[in-house]
């Protein structure tokens, strides 16, 4: 059983197809790399799995079963993690939410 599975992701910003259809999947104990030109996707279909982009098209499977990853949080919760080439932040996460990332600690809903 795949660990990981992707099946026809498609994501465009704009007129740009970032990933067209892109199949993926990983079985437990396995490493892979992509490879590719600066520009062909390659980092666009791990900011889909770790839940920075929504694909516009297709599914992600995790151990079998269809999830929706629309945040770092669900990525986390479904076991997945992202080591960044760089120190990041996610921009349209607040401070206390960036910390937290990367624990299964979840910050409380905004009571505003």
């Amino acid at each position: 059983m795949n660990i990981v599975e992707l099946k026809n992701i498609t994501k465009r910003f704009g007129n740009i197809v970032a990933n067209d259809r892109v199949n993926f999947s990983l079985k437990k104990g396995e490493i892979h790399t992509l490879l590719g030109e600066n520009g062909a996707g390659k980092t666009t279909l791990m900011n889909i799995l770790y839940g920075f982009y929504m694909p516009d098209e297709g599914q992600i499977f995790v151990k079998g079963k269809p999830i929706k990853i629309s945040s770092p949080f669900d990525a986390i919760k479904a076991g997945i993690g992202m080591v960044h080439q760089h120190f990041t932040l996610v921009p349209s996460f607040s401070v206390v939410e960036n910390i937290l990332l990367g624990t299964d600690i979840e910050p409380l809903p905004n009571l505003n």
